[in-house]
């Protein structure tokens, strides 16, 4: 059907991205397709990052052709188009911490900062890393300062936006080029918690009347408008979202856009998204990488977190959007010209509260927490159980209804974990038509790279039922999956 609005997006977004390293936006020169072949890449939410545990905030440099990937959790992941990620060992100076990051290039060197620090600088990426000093605020005195964010306007002035944490709103100021640890005059308070903005209210049905955690500002700029965005009401709520404000000038005055929260949970596996980061991929189409609540057990200290990313445009008002957050195979950057009007692949979910039979199941730990969409519920075997398996029926319906088979296309894994160094999970993925024969289609038993979460593409096969068994887990633990989640479409079984 003929859609006004996502014409209008394309005319107005289609021909704009964001800068790599002033997040300015500039023309697109996209060659990628608006009909994707079938063997084009994929992603799904949250993303598969080798190595990493709870990790958020997440900051995105591009140096030298090359993406790195900066998140509270660790540091540092590299990759070539936004997708697939690969970690680096690097290291901090002992005893200054990197939460919350931020980076940016300035001449020769990558400034680097986070929460109550100041900044480190290398002349890469992967250090090695020095620190410089502290912020200094216009009278010389030390400052710290909460979820920094630092942008570059095409001009070459540099501007440093952050939390005051809790209700008191963001704050910005322009920093010394020559020492970007000064401040150069004093900063700006550009807004506060408002009440009225219901979704800003802490809590996970924005209950509290006067509380809030406005923080995660980030700039980016497009035709003369300054976009300031920002997170609330707190990252360990699943109403975590993010609004806008937009002014003129990188120092306000701002205006809040009532199109906010422009991120925000539609009630879906993927809620909690905030604190979030624009890059633009090597098409030249812009994405947002953020934050995603996994679990969260007494607030803060229990908060697991993972990251999500979907394509950003803006609507014929001039609207900032983010197309999302997204919870089904997405096309990865550079497949589509045109993401932000749709980028979904057509796969849909067949495994949610499935039947199912299973090998064991550990006290309070029943399978279809497995295939539940709850990532806060999860599906352990019997402590004694050496090779757990789950195997889902996913067409079962009455004796009354036709065999219903489906074209399954790819699957994904949220795995529970545990100890300080987890090992790599090892499994294998079946499928069958009948429940009897079943055929291999992804083989992870010798898989030596440990992540969180597993998105395996399969080649398109029809079947009914779907089997995960688990072949190898960290020593001394049971294993636990939070979510199976198999995709694909339906085949039809007759009728019109």
């Amino acid at each position: 059907m003929w859609n006004y609005r996502e014409f209008a997006i394309g005319i107005l977004a289609g021909g704009f991205a964001v800068s790599c390293s002033a997040q300015v936006l500039t023309p697109i020169q996209s060659h990628a397709s608006q009909k994707p072949p079938a063997t084009s890449p994929r992603y799904v939410n949250p993303l598969s990052i080798e190595d990493s545990r709870s990790i958020g905030d997440p900051f995105v440099l591009r140096f030298h052709g090359t993406y790195y990937l900066f998140l509270s959790g660790g540091m540092v992941w590299t990759s070539n188009d936004l997708v697939n990620w690969k970690h680096e060992e690097v290291i901090p100076p002992p005893g200054i911490p990197v939460d919350a990051p931020a980076a940016f290039q300035l001449g020769d060197f990558v400034y680097l900062t986070g929460n109550d620090i100041g900044f480190l600088r290398s002349r890469s990426p992967l250090g090695p890393w020095e620190y410089i000093g502290d912020f200094k605020d216009d009278s010389g005195k030390a400052i710290k300062v909460f979820d920094p964010m630092v942008f570059q306007d095409d001009d070459g002035r540099v501007y440093l936006y952050y939390s005051g944490r809790s209700t008191k709103g963001i704050y910005g100021v322009e920093l010394d080029r020559k020492d970007p640890t000064k401040f150069l005059a004093a900063p700006t308070h550009f807004f506060q918690f408002n009440s009225a903005h219901t979704w800003e209210r802490f809590g996970s049905a924005n209950s509290y009347s006067e509380v809030s955690w406005i923080e995660a500002p980030w700039m980016t700029k497009r035709n003369g408008t300054y976009y300031l965005q920002y997170s609330a009401s707190g990252t360990y709520w699943t109403t975590y979202a993010v609004g806008v404000y937009t002014g003129k000038h990188p120092l306000g005055p701002f205006t809040y856009d009532s199109s906010s929260p422009i991120l925000v949970d539609h009630k879906g596996l993927i809620n909690g998204t905030g604190h979030h980061c624009i890059i633009q991929a090597p098409d030249g189409s812009t994405w947002a990488l953020y934050t995603v609540l996994l679990r969260n057990w007494n607030r803060h200290p229990g908060t697991d977190r993972r990251v999500g990313m979907d394509p950003v445009g803006f609507d014929s008002h001039g609207s900032m959007f983010i197309k999302g957050p997204t919870e089904t195979p997405q096309w990865a950057p550079g497949v589509k010209a045109s993401p932000w009007t749709g980028n979904d692949s057509g796969s849909i979910p067949l495994s949610i509260d499935a039947s199912y039979t299973v090998s064991s199941e550990g006290p309070g730990r029943n399978a279809p927490y497995a295939f539940d969409n709850n990532a806060r519920t999860w599906w352990e075997p019997a402590a004694t159980d050496s090779r757990p398996w789950l195997t889902l029926d996913l067409g079962d319906a009455t004796a009354e209804d036709p065999d219903q088979q489906f074209l399954i296309n790819s699957s994904r894994i949220l795995f529970s974990y545990s100890g300080s160094h987890p090992e790599p999970y090892r499994y294998k993925i079946e499928i069958s038509k009948d429940g009897k024969n079943f055929q291999a289609v992804v083989d992870k038993t010798t898989n030596s790279t440990f992540s969180t979460v597993a998105f395996d593409e399969i080649a398109p096969i029809t079947g009914r039922y779907v089997r995960l068994t688990l072949t190898g887990w960290q020593q001394g633990t049971v294993p636990g999956v939070a979510e199976f989640t198999v995709f694909g479409m339906p085949v039809r079984t007759g009728g019109e």
